[in-house]
């Protein structure tokens, strides 16, 4: 398989792939890389250090899933790299980074294919892996062509391999080339890699590059960030539904050592405070109080809606086959199946980190929608969302539960009231007190099957078997 120049960028344009990242990244989409010292910047998906460090970029967000390990190794793979030395940084907010197959699949439509941003539907590979081998044959071709210049050779007669630029008996590291493969201009016509190979590492099980620091205690969720000055904040909401905050007792939260202040919002009360601690103990001494103006919920009543539509006529979503002549002369069997509602109950509740400065605000979140947790954020409190970052944190669990972007909106609004950067983390109860459940469900069926007629046979071996 080869691709262009030309096909790279009507790829891009189409799907969000590579050819953004060639034409028009990074001017075009900020916030974009920062290549730390040392480092050259090679495309969206990955830069070199000249200590030959490989640092992958990855839109993904790792929830335990592995994504912080695949598409370095897809990469790796491609470029030629010694996996030793690949290291992985989450990706900004950028179109170039769009999932079109989540898009596709999982919203019908209703999102656009080039611009959303998304983890989820295991859409990893079969989004990124044409793109992600693309980046590192673009790479790869562009460290033979620097090597090819100081041999004064043709850059196609290069290969790469554990981390070197090879030519028979020649070899170069990658981080020797890396500044000046960095300047060199795209090759018309790259072919990527095809066939196995002792050096290939594709479709081979590797060290999972998120577990280390995952056991040693320094990987970094959302609860995990301090910046100097922060405060920490928990939140008290109403019940599910239309509901209204109606009062508080901010003298008893005056009596917690460590409150600093008390912010209140039409639907919701936090309390801040030197430690977060402090501040839930201070929630449950002030005991708001709310007004929901829509019926409640209950098991009983989500029962008897379920049972009375099922009564009712339904609607058709699906057909297949003639079920009255098939159920016509068969015995049938019929069952009803029930389901309640069910938390996520992911291991981490929902956290995240705010900071406002000169009219920018950071936001450091699990979430597997970036871009809607960056737009919830910004409408929060009147920005542009180009005036919002966000930085993708390791997750902890979700299930689903981090699509959910509501606690971008309320941290955002508190770091704009305390004027300055504060962290907000539900408490285990309001985690599961306020997420949207998986929905109740209730199903009659009915199977049927013809009537069997057994026959017993000999068979050659003089043994019996039933047939029907």
């Amino acid at each position: 398989m080869e691709f262009s120049r030309r096909s790279l960028l009507a790829g891009a344009a189409i799907g969000g792939g590579l050819a953004i990242g060639w034409a028009l990244w990074p001017r075009a989409y900020p916030p974009n890389l920062v290549a730390a010292q040392g480092e050259s910047i090679f495309n969206a998906w990955l830069k070199i250090g000249t200590d030959g460090h490989v640092t992958v970029v990855v839109p993904q967000v790792e929830m335990g899933q592995g994504s912080y390990t695949v598409i370095p190794q897809i990469i790796a793979d491609e470029l030629g790299a010694d996996w030793r030395t690949i290291a992985v940084e989450p990706a900004p907010l950028n179109p170039v980074y769009a999932n079109a197959v989540f898009a596709e699949e999982w919203h019908e439509g209703w999102w656009p294919e080039g611009k959303v941003q998304a983890t989820g539907g295991s859409s990893t590979v079969r989004g990124y892996e044409l793109v992600a081998r693309q980046a590192g044959a673009a790479a790869r071709a562009l460290l033979c062509q620097a090597a090819a210049r100081r041999w004064d050779a043709d850059w196609q007669a290069c290969d790469t391999e554990g981390g070197f630029v090879t030519r028979g008996d020649d070899r170069l590291r990658f981080g020797e080339l890396a500044e000046e493969a960095a300047r060199e201009s795209l090759p018309k016509d790259i072919p990527l890699r095809t066939g196995g190979g002792l050096n290939r590492i594709t479709g081979r099980g590797m060290n999972r590059l998120d577990i280390p620091a995952k056991l040693d205690g320094s990987a970094n969720f959302a609860g995990d960030i301090r910046l100097p000055d922060m405060v920490f904040a928990s939140i008290r909401q109403g019940p599910l539904g239309d509901s209204i905050l109606q009062s508080v007792d901010k003298g008893a939260a005056d009596r917690i050592f460590g409150v600093l202040d008390i912010v209140e919002h039409e639907r919701w009360v936090a309390a801040v405070a030197t430690n977060w601690w402090a501040a839930n103990r201070a929630l449950d001494a002030m005991r708001p109080r709310f007004r929901n103006r829509d019926r409640f919920a209950s098991d009983r009543t989500i029962d008897r809606a379920l049972v009375n539509a099922l009564a009712n006529e339904g609607t058709r979503v699906a057909e297949a086959g003639d079920v009255d002549t098939a159920l016509a002369n068969a015995r049938v069997s019929s069952a009803e199946y029930t389901v309640g509602l069910a938390p996520h109950a992911a291991l981490e509740p929902l956290s995240a980190t705010a900071t406002l400065v000169d009219g920018k605000l950071q936001l450091w979140i699990a979430t597997q929608l970036p871009g809607l947790a960056r737009d919830a954020a910004a409408r929060a409190i009147g920005l542009d969302p180009e005036d919002v970052t966000v930085h993708p944190m390791l997750v902890g669990g979700s299930f689903g539960r981090k699509y959910e972007v509501e606690i971008a909106g309320q941290v955002a609004i508190l770091a704009l009231r305390l004027k300055r950067p504060v962290q907000l983390t539900w408490s285990r109860a309001e985690d599961l007190m306020h997420e949207p459940f998986r929905p109740a469900a209730r199903a009659d069926d009915s199977a049927a099957r013809p009537g069997r007629t057994y026959r017993r046979l000999a068979g050659p071996d003089c043994g019996a078997k039933w047939t029907w």
